[in-house]
């Protein structure tokens, strides 16, 4: 029995620093309460979970050619607001700061065809996140306050969320969502160009719904109330879930719309 715990707790530590050593990015640092983290990425995943330290940690890891992994990197900045987390390539041409990614050659330089950085981010939970990828997948875990995620070229997932406000969108992937909590009356917009938009709520959930679709259908686990402006065809519909108040707005163009009841 004590061999086989002594060969856990060892194959345990060999495989900790082994993470790190396959890391190409690290970073973290205790933040204010309130502070925002916003991660901006031009082509990779953004992977958003909670921390068990304290601390916003962050770990970039390089995919492709390796002979253009000098190409990019990632790069942090602080400010009054929080911190920004940017991957951009490795020109004096391109900065970072609290509104993203700032490029001479735009996004869409060859160099990022032939090389990608993912990122993987612990948030603790009082500070709020916004998350977005120009060619990748967006997944944020756990997170409270006001969230915001978006995609060109990539799905979204958000899950366990304890939000406020809650804002997703992508042009070319699905969107598929989890609130277990809603605190204060923030509104929520999900949209996509092409792709399902898929929300599970809790069973208490009031709002003002608008949802619209060109080539898909809309189906809802929630009784809806029709009544004053409001309207319902297959295609779209205005209507009162519960007892109303905050705003829901769903839509896409080329999807199917799905408002679930949490179990």
């Amino acid at each position: 029995m004590h061999r086989i715990l002594s060969a856990t707790l060892l194959t345990a530590a060999l495989a900790a620093p082994a993470l790190a050593q396959r890391a190409d990015f690290q970073w973290q640092k205790a933040l204010a309460a309130g502070s925002e983290v916003s991660i901006h990425n031009i082509n990779g995943d953004i992977k958003v979970v909670p921390s068990t330290s304290g601390k916003v940690e962050v770990i970039g890891t390089k995919r492709g050619n390796a002979d253009n992994f000098s190409h990019i990197k990632a790069d942090v900045k602080e400010s009054s607001h929080g911190v920004s987390i940017c991957v951009l390539r490795d020109d004096q041409d391109d900065y970072c700061d609290d509104r993203g990614v700032h490029s001479s050659r735009g996004h869409g330089d060859r160099e990022w065809d032939r090389v990608s950085m993912s990122l993987e981010v612990a948030v603790p939970a009082n500070l709020t996140v916004s998350a977005g990828s120009v060619s990748g997948d967006v997944e944020i875990t756990g997170a409270h306050g006001d969230v915001n995620a978006s995609s060109v070229s990539g799905d979204i997932k958000l899950d366990r969320l304890h939000a406020s406000s809650v804002h997703a969108n992508s042009v070319s992937g699905d969107v598929e969502v989890r609130i277990d909590e809603l605190t204060g009356g923030g509104a929520l917009t999900f949209n996509s160009v092409s792709g399902d938009v898929t929300l599970e709520l809790p069973r208490d959930f009031g709002a003002e719904l608008s949802m619209s679709t060109v080539s898909g259908d809309i189906n809802s686990d929630f009784p809806l109330t029709i009544g004053g402006n409001g309207r319902m065809n297959r295609r779209s519909l205005n209507a009162r879930v519960g007892a109303g108040g905050r705003r829901l707005d769903v839509s896409t163009v080329s999807g199917d719309l799905k408002l679930k009841m949490s179990r």
